[in-house]
């Protein structure tokens, strides 16, 4: 059982210009350095620019985590608002994901009649780190809530789920390694990191498999995956920048 799920963010945009705000479809058209469009474009997996999304994804896959494992804490998106999201003074993204899930449990019997629900901890636009918010520091933003001793719990949370998609993985899970080997504070936490396709398709396979394949078979995912490996091979050797590569349109 986990203390925590930690929902990792994958973006989110405007649905229409000053329109409502909504997490990243399963493929999203980002711009020309592959950073998310302020309000969502349609979809199209030919393009050089369309990627991995995942948003909505990760928030399904979460829920189910949170359903089986009933966790005291949960963060959706931890951390800072990413600078796409400052230019134009909008929402983090935290808090954008943090009421979807809310949401969602309060339509779901199962946490507010059996459970109640877990205490979801949110990120406000108005908390900036001087450091850029990219997945590195999420997991920092995490471990460190997670080592906090809770006034409501009286103790801290060590048993981490942390849940993302496929192609986000190997990124994810590299920096875990990193943290836990670099800084001896973490190493009494014990994170798990979960693919959120592999999830859903745990809970219901026939329902999820049509989707996964989809886009797991996508242009996208394999033009994402190539990007991926370029920067796990960086964080390894300690020479991973935050800015983001260019897309050259082939």
């Amino acid at each position: 059982m986990f203390d925590m799920v930690a929902i990792l963010g994958r973006g989110i945009q405007r649905l229409s210009a000053g329109g409502s705000w909504a997490l990243t479809e399963n493929l999203e058209l980002c711009d020309t350095n592959s950073a998310h469009l302020p309000v969502r474009a349609p979809i199209d997996d030919t393009s050089p620019y369309c990627m991995i999304g995942g948003g909505e994804m990760n928030l399904r896959a979460g829920l189910e985590l949170i359903r089986q494992h009933k966790p005291k804490i949960v963060v959706c998106a931890y951390g800072g608002r990413s600078e796409y999201l400052e230019s134009i003074n909008g929402p983090s993204e935290s808090e954008v994901m943090s009421e979807m899930l809310y949401l969602k449990m309060a339509d779901d019997p199962h946490f507010m009649d059996r459970w109640g629900g877990p205490d979801v901890r949110v990120w406000p636009r108005t908390r900036q780190l001087p450091v850029p918010s990219n997945t590195r520091q999420e997991l920092l933003n995490i471990f460190d809530l997670a080592l906090e001793h809770d006034s409501i719990f009286m103790q801290n949370f060590p048993n981490v789920a942390i849940v993302t998609v496929g192609v986000h993985v190997p990124r994810t899970a590299t920096y875990v390694a990193k943290h836990l080997s670099t800084n001896p504070k973490y190493q009494s936490l014990c994170p798990v990191v979960f693919e959120s396709e592999e999830v859903l398709l745990a809970v219901d396979r026939n329902k999820f498999a049509p989707e996964v394949e989809a886009m797991r078979n996508s242009k996208s995912f394999a033009r994402n995956w190539e990007r991926e490996a370029t920067g796990i091979s960086k964080i390894v050797r300690d020479v991973y920048g935050d800015a983001k590569p260019k897309v050259v349109a082939v």
